[in-house]
Parts: structure tokens; C-alpha cells; sequence
């Protein structure tokens, strides 16, 4: 029952986001130490004043996970906020970082690992992103290819549930005997 002004509410966000930003950057340097990491961006409705309606803006993910390989660092998940979803805004979010980077087949992924000196960033696709578009095919109605494509991806996915946990050298070797000729 207390009325409390959107004004004085936004000023009370805005503090305690400020006093959280020096955790957030520290969260986003430990991220962006791994040898590996998980990039993905979300639409999000933001507020748009005087227009009486909101507007698309973008919540971009950095996420490092080894625990399914073996890996002993706690995962980890930043956040950022941006008005756009163009490569300008990959760039700032993957400023200085060395690693792999998994994403969909957005091409603003593609810009970064271009602009970056020699083998700085190397993309891998996420195997789920591009199911879903042969999902989509298949579910439409008979489908061979698509058909075939989701099977190949269900061996595929079966194969990585075997070797989860294993040594990067294990995990490999299975790969290419296994999973190249499915690809």
C-alpha cells in the first residue's frame, strides 16, 4: 500500500546497480579467462518514455561451463545490456578475449573472429541453433533430408553423452573416429 514514485524506484535500481558493477566486471574478467566460452544474445522489452510503449533491446550472455568435461571451475554467467544486436556490440562484449567461443551462426560472431589478430577467436557452432532449423523443415511434413540431418544430430548428441566427463585427448580421439564421418 505504499506508494512509491517510478522516479525514486529507478534511482534506487540505478544505485544498486552501480554498486554492482564492480562485480560484475570482476565476474566478466574471470569469465573471459576461460579457454572456452558460451555467447549468445536475447531480445528484452525496454522501456521507451514519451512513446507510451517499449522497445527491443538485447541482453547478450557470456557463460563459461567446463563441468561436463571434467573441468573444476565453478560456471559462471554475465550479463550485458545492449540497445542493438549489430557486431559493434560482440566486439565490446569480447574485447580482449583469446578462445573459443560458441554461438549460433549469428554473423556479428563472425565479424569478431575476422577483426581479431591471427588465430585470436575461433568460433564453434552450436549444433543446437542449427537443429532447430531442421526441426522446423522435418515438423512441416515429410522431410527426408531434414529427417536424416536430425537423425545424424541425435547420433551425434548420443556420441558427446558417452564421452562426457572425459579427457580432451579422449573426447577427440572418440570424435573423430565417431562423430567426423556422422558430420
Amino acid at each position: 500500500g505504499i506508494d512509491i514514485k517510478r522516479a525514486v524506484l529507478a534511482f534506487w535500481v540505478g544505485y544498486a546497480a552501480d554498486e554492482l558493477r564492480p562485480l560484475w566486471l570482476r565476474l566478466r574478467e574471470h569469465i573471459l579467462t576461460a579457454g572456452k566460452i558460451a555467447v549468445d544474445e536475447t531480445t528484452v522489452p525496454v522501456l521507451d518514455p514519451g512513446r507510451g510503449r517499449t522497445k527491443k533491446g538485447y541482453f547478450w550472455a557470456v557463460a563459461r561451463d567446463d563441468r561436463p568435461w571434467g573441468g573444476t571451475d565453478p560456471p559462471a554467467v554475465a550479463f550485458t545490456y545492449a540497445p542493438g544486436r549489430g557486431a559493434i556490440h560482440a566486439l565490446e562484449l569480447l574485447d580482449r578475449y583469446r578462445g573459443i567461443v560458441q554461438c549460433d551462426g549469428y554473423q556479428a560472431y563472425k565479424t569478431v573472429a575476422n577483426a581479431k589478430c591471427g588465430d585470436a577467436i575461433t568460433l564453434a557452432f552450436c549444433w543446437a541453433h542449427l537443429r532447430r532449423r531442421f526441426f522446423d523443415v522435418a515438423e512441416g511434413g515429410p522431410a527426408p533430408i531434414a529427417s536424416e540431418a536430425l537423425a545424424r544430430i541425435a547420433a551425434l548428441y548420443a556420441i558427446e553423452k558417452t564421452i562426457r566427463g572425459h579427457s580432451a585427448e579422449e573426447r577427440r580421439a572418440v570424435r573423430q573416429q565417431q562423430s567426423k564421418p556422422l558430420v
